[in-house]
């Protein structure tokens, strides 16, 4: 009954972690999921919704759902929270140029009100494009956090799961001489640098959404 316990609460969190979702909450009955009712703001489709919460779950747990068995009720945008209110980090903006075959990206993230912008160079080779927009990415995230140097790329790849092409990324979160890995996905839409960037952000919400600012 504990691990069972201790499935749901893992599933229910990773739900949680989903764009747009607010809550989730699941059924079971004799060991099985039955139903899981999900509360969702109004920024993203129904269908979405429950297509990034089966990949999410099958990336992280390697569990599949059934489709059929997820419900989502849908809140409207004069009841939900502005973006980022929440304290987590949301991509605003990206910038992409080639120039002499190096490629410069450059990133601006968002918590509420506050933006924060972030620029890596380096050759424009096509996997290395995707490393570089993440540690964009992290940069953009420590300028947030009034931090250096404690978050590192550890590896970026794609993946297939479901017929779906996920972004995965690996990064290194290092403090009081400990280290931790944190692991994001994100589905790819069609747009391998926003899909890493969100890949990014998924991985290190969960961490630095509890981070306060460090002030100087």
């Amino acid at each position: 009954m504990q691990e069972q316990n201790q499935n749901i609460k893992e599933i229910e969190s990773i739900i949680n972690q989903v764009q747009g979702v607010i809550s989730g909450r699941l059924i079971c009955q004799n060991n099985d999921i039955v139903e899981i009712h999900v509360l969702a703001d109004s920024s993203r489709a129904p269908k979405q919704v429950v297509r990034d919460i089966e990949s999410a779950v099958l990336v992280k747990i390697g569990l599949e759902l059934d489709h059929k068995i997820i419900s989502v009720a849908q809140l409207g945008d004069d009841v939900t929270s502005p973006p980022g209110s929440d304290g987590r980090l949301q991509l605003s903006y990206i910038n992409f140029s080639i120039k002499k075959g190096t490629a410069t990206i450059t990133i601006t993230i968002n918590s509420g009100d506050d933006h924060y912008t972030a620029t890596t160079t380096g050759p424009n080779a096509k996997f290395n494009r995707l490393r570089l927009t993440s540690s964009a990415t992290l940069s953009a995230v420590e300028k947030s956090k009034n931090i250096s140097g404690n978050l590192v790329v550890g590896d970026v790849q794609k993946i297939i799961l479901c017929e779906h092409e996920i972004i995965a990324v690996a990064i290194f979160f290092q403090a009081n001489n400990k280290e931790e890995i944190l692991l994001g996905t994100a589905i790819n839409k069609g747009d391998d640098l926003e899909s890493t960037v969100r890949a990014t952000l998924d991985a290190l919400n969960r961490k630095v959404s509890g981070l306060e600012r460090i002030k100087v």
